[in-house]
């Protein structure tokens, strides 16, 4: 391919040739604005060359063999000495038990046999390499299939897997879905029920013991402390919501007595605010929620108000601890608050919060937030600028897998009665209107990161000393906007070019438009006029389908998969009183136990497969991804930068809980997963 280009530089063929790309990719590239996802413009199908991958395809296979084999190795406890199947007292199985339960744990072999017969012929190796920890890449067990693509070209690559077990690599997804589905069957619940995987538990060690062959995440020792239950909001799977308030405000009455029990007599509410130490977690947005039933148990789900603080400087310790929560908008007899010192109550108080942060993590901050908004992105670029287009070039890694998996989470994940239905508190229908309407209101602009954490007010370092997610982010986001700028200043030497780039301003224009996108306050008054501003957007383009997908999407794997620390959804309304509930209560809300098996493995699988590495653009391809020589010395520092930012993260880690999830080296270049 010749060097990118900017249209209005082009000649006048060459101008026609770009016209007829656009043409041909907008009959390629359809958005469908009749889905359950409308109005948003999501894509109507997925074209050829935008499917998974083989090499992620093949990780995710090798996560879901590591699901079913932790289920059987739980069930390997019915198997006697003389390889009959007994009852969990040790009796023997009657024979009509015995037969549905050897049924389905056959099923799940043949299951398991024939993705590792893809996975072998793969990976070009009899056996599988150990199973990592939690936090590390699965994808980095397929180094050798990534050095094979490095000279083969991809088709060929699935051409020798078809061609070696006539077993093609699309459906892998289905034998994933089926695997899941077996589980959820009423065989599959009866041998849940056998193993003690069923029904409520009595005690922690009951969703401890589904971790059979999984490392337990470390989040199971900690997840009731109150310094968790802080940290959470500023490195959990969603520290997103935080706010700096002046006060807790009239709709939730704090007393000065509740907040000197927390922070000390020598503090006080009117202090924190005035010197920009009170913090609160709003989680209003759920109140559209209907709660739905999984399957015919009720579900709750609150939109609680939390209250956290940070000390006076000169303290000892200057992290932020929670002060108070209300599960409910409304202040009243019915929504008391809680503080610390209720016991079972603030524990069951807590995990209502921790409720709404789930729910409001995959339907908002995950899903919304950087899934739908970026596949808007991903349609609009092929459409708007021409495959020799400079920004066209730049965005096109950044989009690899999104209209794939947007497509497959459309299809199950988010389906009725797939694991979003199941799992999360609301009904589906309310759970994907919620999805739907933090697009519709997401604000790109207020969005780009140096912007959105100072309009809450979380920007501060010395009001807010520990807050990871923040300072590693920002470090990602100059390096990302050091790159773009440079890469554009080679192609855009003034602000005439971009005013004149007539591709682009379609390209802007769709991203706004009704009929395309729908996406709020972007641009410049409808335009882009500046070199400056295109280097802002594109580093939040950029930004949200890497760094900001990874901070949300893999703490799944090693917070949210052990249900107690972050439940989905809660089996019992928010308590009304703050004194008087048995230690037991929290397990009447806590989810019962098929629900959490079921939440470790999408958790697993979702927050598990690596595909990717930010700024690695020459991964997975044969030759170099930018033919332009000039683009080289840029890409360079950029890589440098990322490396700089790895030792520094590191060096932070040390000094406080490992936050893992910003590394640049565990940040896939797109929303894959």
């Amino acid at each position: 391919m010749s060097n990118p280009s900017l249209p209005q530089k082009d000649s006048p063929a060459e101008q026609q040739q770009r016209k007829n790309e656009l043409a041909q990719a907008q009959q390629t590239y359809v958005y469908n604005h009749n889905t359950r996802l409308a109005p948003l413009g999501v894509a109507q199908s997925v074209p050829n060359g935008q499917n998974f991958a083989p090499i992620l395809v093949g990780s995710a296979a090798l996560v879901v063999l590591d699901l079913v084999g932790n289920v059987m190795a739980k069930a390997s406890k019915l198997v006697g000495p003389d390889g009959s199947l007994r009852t969990p007292e040790g009796a023997p199985m009657d024979k009509a038990t015995s037969e549905r339960i050897q049924g389905v744990l056959l099923d799940l072999k043949q299951r398991h046999r024939k993705l590792t017969l893809w996975l072998t012929t793969l990976h070009g190796e009899p056996e599988r390499a150990p199973v990592p920890p939690p936090r590390r890449p699965p994808a980095a067990l397929f180094e050798g299939v990534a050095q094979k693509l490095a000279t083969a070209v991809e088709s060929r690559v699935e051409g020798v897997v078809r061609d070696a077990m006539d077993f093609p690599v699309e459906k892998v997804g289905d034998i994933i879905k089926e695997l899941l589905e077996k589980l959820l069957s009423a065989t599959g619940k009866l041998l849940l029920k056998l193993v003690g995987m069923f029904g409520q538990a009595a005690s922690v060690y009951d969703y401890v013991s589904e971790f059979q062959t999984f490392r337990l995440p470390e989040i199971a020792s900690v997840y009731q402390d109150d310094t968790t239950f802080a940290w959470m909001r500023v490195a959990g799977p969603n520290p997103l919501v935080l706010e700096r308030v002046a006060s807790p405000g009239a709709s939730f009455p704090v007393t000065d007595a509740q907040y000197q029990a927390v922070m000390g007599k020598d503090d006080s509410l009117a202090s924190a605010g005035k010197e920009g130490r009170l913090y609160l977690a709003d989680y209003k947005a759920l109140s559209q929620l209907v709660p739905g039933t999984a399957p015919d148990q009720q579900k709750y789900v609150e939109a609680p108000l939390a209250l956290f603080a940070v000390p006076a400087a000169g303290s000892p310790s200057r992290k932020l601890r929670p002060v108070a929560i209300q599960c409910a908008q409304t202040p009243g007899a019915a929504s008391p608050i809680f503080t610390p010192s209720d016991g079972v109550a603030w524990e069951v108080a807590k995990l209502h919060v921790q409720v709404a942060d789930g729910n409001y993590h995959e339907l908002i901050s995950h899903l919304g937030q950087t899934h739908l908004v970026i596949e808007a992105f991903a349609m609009a670029t092929p459409r708007q600028l021409a495959p020799e287009h400079p920004v066209n070039v730049l965005l096109t890694p950044h989009f690899q897998g999104t209209l794939a998996i947007n497509n497959a989470a459309e299809a199950d994940l988010i389906a009725p009665g797939g694991p979003v239905d199941n799992l999360l508190a609301g009904t589906i229908a309310s759970s994907t209107r919620l999805a739907v309407d933090s697009v519709l209101s997401y604000s790109v602009n207020q969005q780009f990161l140096p912007v959105a954490l100072a309009r809450r007010g979380v920007d501060d370092p010395d009001a807010l000393p520990s807050y990871p997610y923040r300072d590693d982010a920002l470090l990602l986001w100059g390096a990302i906007h050091t790159w773009v700028s440079r890469y554009l200043a080679i192609y855009y030497t003034s602000d005439a070019d971009v005013q004149g780039d007539y591709e682009l301003q379609g390209w802007i224009a769709e991203l706004s438009s009704p009929s395309g996108c729908a996406l709020k306050d972007i641009g410049e008054d409808g335009e882009i006029r500046t070199v400056a501003y295109l280097s802002d957007l594109l580093t939040h383009v950029i930004f949200t389908a890497s760094a900001q997908h990874a901070a949300v999407n893999f703490p799944q794997a090693f917070v949210m998969s052990f249900t107690p620390a972050l439940p989905l959804a809660a089996y019992a309304p928010a308590p009304s009183v703050t004194t008087g509930l048995p230690s037991s209560e929290i397990f009447q809300h806590l989810p019962p136990l098929q629900q959490a098996l079921l939440q470790l493995n999408v958790m697993m699988l979702l927050g598990g497969v690596y595909y990717s590495r930010l700024g690695d653009y020459d991964r997975n391809i044969p030759g170099r991804y930018f033919t332009d020589a000039r683009v080289r010395e840029p890409l360079e520092a950029f890589q440098r930068a990322l490396m700089e930012t790895e030792a520094i993260i590191g060096k932070r880690n040390l000094q406080r809980v490992p936050y893992v999830v910003l590394l640049p080296s565990e940040i896939p270049q797109s929303i894959n997963i």
